[in-house]
């Protein structure tokens, strides 16, 4: 049974993606990810070519250059006015990418169910490989005696070990659902700290990696459970402190 989580007033999100992987037939034009692409063009008017590219370096020949580059197209790459949402289509993955100005999840799943859309003429029969989400978050605290005055969970070393001002951590850790297919990335990071304000990025990536055939309402549903896997990990990190910071 799915849980009623807070509502938030300010969420602390600086960045959140919803991403499709899957693998297109070798034969597939990547001129052809882009047929069926006015409708988004409306939201997205700036659409760029997506390039991905190797630099082989050899042995060294006496006086001739032997480094060659290995540069070939994948997609594309659509932005909005403010630059503030992107979609990225290539021959592997669709990922809707949505910076600051984020307001709340049905916002922002109805908007990638739109994205996925515009593209169902690649996606209808084909393997899916991967749906995930991942959400950044950044908390900026004036006052802190330790990490856990805001996060249940933290680093930690024996008494004496560390005997000077920390100014900087990071710790990741990944966790599995079981009977799922279905992991966690979750990376905190002490990332500034100033006279006055110290600031935290709490980073939460959520994935199922069980191969499904395309279907609207299975990855509808997958996106729901991927939601409340990211929402426990969150609302179990962080404190009741920093929970009235954003509430």
């Amino acid at each position: 049974m799915k849980k009623n989580w807070p509502t938030l007033k300010k969420p602390p999100i600086l960045l959140a993606v919803a991403e499709l992987r899957f693998k297109l037939h070798e034969k597939f034009d990547v001129l052809d990810l882009k047929r069926n692409d006015m409708d988004l063009l409306k939201k997205y008017p700036t659409r760029v070519d997506n390039f991905t590219g190797n630099i082989n370096m050899p042995g060294p020949t006496a006086g001739l250059s032997t480094a060659t580059i290995d540069s070939r197209q994948v997609g594309y790459i659509y932005t909005n006015a403010d630059n503030s949402r992107k979609v990225i289509i290539s021959l592997e993955n669709i990922a809707y990418i949505q910076e600051g100005k984020y307001t709340d999840w049905a916002s922002f799943k109805n908007e990638w169910s739109e994205i996925i859309s515009h593209f169902s003429f690649i996606l209808k029969g084909l393997n899916i490989e991967r749906v995930s989400i991942r959400f950044i978050n950044q908390f900026v605290v004036t006052e802190m005696t330790s990490p856990l005055d805001y996060f249940n969970t933290s680093i930690s070393a024996k008494d004496g070990v560390i005997k000077y001002p920390v100014d900087l951590y990071f710790y990741r850790y990944i966790l599995r659902i079981p009977e799922t297919m279905i992991r966690v990335i979750v990376a905190n990071t002490l990332q500034e700290i100033t006279n006055t304000n110290f600031t935290f990025i709490f980073d939460i990536d959520v994935l199922n990696d069980g191969h499904f055939k395309f279907d609207v309402k299975l990855l509808s549903d997958l996106m729901e459970d991927l939601r409340e896997v990211k929402n426990e990990t969150f609302f179990n990190n962080i404190t009741e402190k920093t929970l009235s910071l954003i509430s």
